[in-house]
């Protein structure tokens, strides 16, 4: 595989972990560079993207009669605004998911592309922040008592998702919260040699948990399925 058909993987994954790619980094440091150069264009546009919910505007939009409802996706006025001023670097940088077809091949692909990130920025997130963040989805914790340690909005196929991760006694678990819109097949349960994770269909959502501790898979979804409230 040759320099050019490699940047051309990054372009389309600045995440990527291809094998072949991995490998040629390890031995090119220009071509490392361009990695991380990728990569942080990609956090500086989801950054952008970050637009808070106001409480007002939270409540109002659960008011909205369910038949009236627009489809999610994130690509709304506010979000284009913030777009227009990035549209060459969005142009490389629609990549999650390209080649998955499936929840779980997508939530695996975020979980990688989150990892340094979320580790160097993990910090406690206030659970009315959390229930802002989740009001656009129709849903909230209710009587949550675990430690959510990141939420970050992202997308699933063009779809705005949430991406959470909870503490727990090994580390941390991941959460996305998928709107059901998200034209990507259902997969109960996924793995590969790191993480493994299931989905839970939920009233509105799909709610998929990844870990690298089987425990985890074995304790948070039931929890997420008694405290993740969707509105009638």
């Amino acid at each position: 595989m040759d320099n050019t058909e490699l940047r051309r993987i990054l372009l389309a994954n600045p995440f990527s972990r291809h094998p072949a790619l991995l490998a040629a980094m390890a031995r090119d440091t220009d071509l490392q560079q361009f990695a991380n150069e990728l990569q942080q264009q990609q956090r500086e546009l989801e950054d952008a993207l970050q637009v808070p919910v106001p409480p007002m505007l939270a409540e109002r939009l659960l008011q909205i009669p369910q038949q009236h409802k627009p489809r999610r996706r994130w690509f709304t006025p506010l979000a284009l605004a913030a777009s227009i001023a990035l549209v060459s670097v969005l142009g490389v940088q629609l990549y999650q998911g390209s080649l998955a077809t499936d929840l779980g091949s997508h939530a695996l692909a975020h979980v990688y592309h989150e990892h340094d990130y979320l580790q160097q920025h993990a910090q406690m997130q206030p659970l009315d922040e959390v229930n802002l963040k989740l009001a656009s989805f129709d849903a909230s914790l209710q009587d949550w008592q675990d430690e959510i340690i990141y939420a970050r909005y992202c997308t699933f196929q063009g779809v705005r998702s949430l991406h959470l991760a909870v503490k727990t006694a090994s580390g941390y678990a991941t959460v996305f919260v998928v709107p059901k819109d998200a034209e990507l097949a259902f997969s109960s349960q996924f793995s590969d040699q790191q993480y493994q994770g299931l989905t839970l269909a939920m009233a509105k959502a799909n709610v998929i948990v990844v870990s690298d501790n089987a425990a985890d898979l074995q304790q948070l979804p039931q929890k997420l399925a008694d405290k993740l409230i969707f509105s009638a």
